[in-house]
């Protein structure tokens, strides 16, 4: 009877083996995630009912409640930080090398350059907006490891205003599921502000411009900004 199953499910994973089309890859075998790529934008990571289940400390709570949306540092053109980088709401260029995964954004004309090597972070690596990464293969999972990441609401995970110390440790898995398909699976580790490990999942698409313009459009973020929408005071009134 057992072979009879091994025989039936062997069947099974080569049928679905042929109608699963192939993914691309580079010349030494690993998912190719090169290419023009659409961002999905989350201003919110834990919307609706999520939000009770955002794992927070005291002092994660205390931050998320007392936040204010015209202190989002966004809006004063501060970096983005990570993960939020990975979902803003705009497209990105991934060139891959076998050393280096190259993450270019539209967003403020940054970058992200990640070594496949697994090499160690620095001894003395000091805080960042983007903070510091290395990257390896697990199969055909590409991970990142990021930490040295600012805190003191200096960056936030979202628009929001989800909270994150200078402990934040952030780990990226990133999968080439279909030839239209990147899934990218990460995880926040913060003691500070969260009891326990935050997971997260995004589906990326290929970015689909119209002929004839750039890929990548010119981000210019102006100093000093003075944009309504975003400076708007959120916090109650004081009572008197």
């Amino acid at each position: 009877m057992w072979r009879l199953l091994l025989f039936a499910s062997l069947i099974c994973t080569s049928i679905l083996a042929q109608t699963q089309p192939a993914i691309p890859r580079t010349a030494d075998g690993k998912p190719d995630f090169s290419g023009y790529w659409n961002l999905p934008y989350t201003p919110n990571m834990a919307a609706g009912a999520l939000e009770a289940k955002v794992p927070y400390t005291p002092a994660g709570l205390s931050a998320y409640k007392n936040h204010d949306a015209k202190d989002d540092p966004t809006s004063l053109c501060l970096y983005p930080g990570v993960p939020r980088i990975m979902s803003s709401p705009y497209p990105m260029q991934i060139i891959q090398t076998p050393e280096y995964v190259v993450m270019i954004f539209e967003y403020m004309r940054l970058w992200r350059v990640i070594p496949t090597d697994h090499r160690a972070h620095p001894s003395n690596v000091q805080p960042t907006f983007m903070g510091d990464s290395t990257g390896w293969w697990e199969g055909d999972t590409f991970v990142i490891d990021t930490v040295a990441l600012m805190g003191g609401a200096k960056t936030w995970l979202d628009t929001a205003g989800h909270q994150h110390s200078d402990e934040l440790h952030v780990t990226e898995r990133l999968r080439r599921t279909a030839p239209d398909t990147l899934v990218l699976n990460f995880t926040l580790d913060d003691p500070v502000m969260y009891s326990k490990p935050w997971e997260h999942e995004r589906i990326i698409k290929p970015l689909k411009q119209a002929p004839g313009l750039p890929m990548l459009l010119e981000y210019s973020c102006n100093e000093n900004n003075r944009d309504v929408q975003h400076l708007v005071s959120t916090k109650p009134a004081e009572s008197r």
